[in-house]
């Protein structure tokens, strides 16, 4: 059974920005995973990398039950937002 992931981005601040949430076997499969998405998704803006900024892969069971909610509560937010 899969784990899921949230891949987040991160720069110079202290700030983390979710960007999606996905199921990997584990975390080599996660990371392939962000690969995918950056190939197969150019027209995301949120899958560009500026200077000083990294993506980070998040597993759900290294997290904090809060932190979690919090991050696919804005998930969510966002994608309500997003045109059809």
């Amino acid at each position: 059974m899969g784990k899921r992931y949230l891949l987040c981005k991160c720069g110079s601040g202290p700030e983390r920005v979710v960007i999606d949430c996905f199921t990997a076997s584990c975390m080599d499969e996660a990371n392939q995973a962000v690969k995918w998405l950056r190939d197969h998704h150019p027209e995301r803006e949120e899958l560009r990398i500026g200077p000083g900024e990294f993506f980070e892969v998040l597993e759900e069971e290294h997290c904090a039950p809060e932190e979690w909610e919090a991050a696919m509560a804005e998930l969510e937010r966002r994608r309500g937002k997003r045109p059809a």
